[in-house]
């Protein structure tokens, strides 16, 4: 799988005509952690990126970054994903047990599961959707907030499907607000971050970017497991009446309804490579 992902990538720079410039400051936007010169000699095949070269997930995001490149185009890119986290093991089979039989499985057995509704909705394989970036930019001038984003959950990292705002494209998932919604499988809203034990002293509100307000829907995959979430954000505190909390769901039932609709509709295949 490893000598088949980078065979790809070549062949999508090439395609692309992507500079190794624009690649690496892609790489790096998504919180990719090798030099110019790693990405670059690794690349080329030299075993200089490190005694085994990259780990799975810095050459997953390298491939996100390529595959980014051309959904900007609005292209399609078939770079795939070592880690089925990323979305590599995307297959039409969904989850075998739906999540309301979860209290019949083990932690581990449930979350296998998760992944499997993840992996169903063809979110994380797919490029863009464009009624989703609509709905974030929508909510965040409803709310007059900084940010507002639609996340994914994978195995260990939270990526955002649409987003608005000074967010981070990927995130480890440790690091994520968003875990504790799908772990909760309820809504959660934090007027003020530093109010919350379990988060004023998160990364997340101490460092960049500094979050005071925080509110988030889950967002269920095939068979009912919990994927992602709809939330928003901002660097200061904020009241959230109840008006504000129905019409903050009306927006989650909205983001929900494009999931659904896009598991249902599939991702077009992508099994070739486009030019520009």
């Amino acid at each position: 799988m490893h000598q088949v992902q980078l065979g790809l990538m070549l062949t999508a720079l090439s395609a692309g005509g992507f500079s190794l410039e624009r690649v690496w400051l892609n790489y790096c936007a998504m919180g990719g952690l090798m030099t110019e010169t790693q990405v670059g000699a690794f690349l080329q095949g030299d075993s200089s990126t490190g005694d085994m070269g990259p780990g799975d997930l810095e050459r997953d995001i390298l491939a996100h970054a390529i595959n980014e490149m051309f959904w900007d185009r609005d292209l399609p890119s078939c770079v795939p994903y070592v880690l089925d986290s990323m979305g590599s093991a995307r297959t039409s089979e969904g989850p075998s047990i739906s999540a309301a039989a979860a209290w019949l499985l083990t932690e581990e057995e449930a979350e296998q599961e998760r992944l499997r509704s993840l992996t169903a909705s063809g979110l994380l394989a797919s490029g863009p959707d464009h009624a989703l970036d609509a709905l974030v930019v929508e909510a965040r001038d409803t709310f007059a907030v900084s940010s507002a984003s639609v996340s994914l959950i994978g195995a260990d990292h939270q990526y955002l499907k649409a987003s608005v705002g000074p967010l981070r494209q990927l995130l480890p998932r440790r690091e994520s607000f968003c875990d504790e919604v799908i772990r909760t499988s309820a809504p959660l809203v934090l007027p003020d971050t530093l109010g919350d034990h379990r988060f004023r002293h998160h990364p997340l509100v101490v460092d960049e970017p500094s979050l005071r307000f925080y509110a988030a829907y889950p967002l269920r995959g095939p068979g009912g497991w919990n994927i992602g979430t709809f939330c928003i954000l901002d660097q200061h505190p904020h009241g959230f009446s109840a008006g504000d909390r129905r019409v903050f769901h009306g927006f989650a039932n909205r983001a929900q309804w494009e999931v659904r609709r896009h598991t249902d509709d599939g991702a077009a295949p992508c099994n070739e490579m486009s030019g520009r």
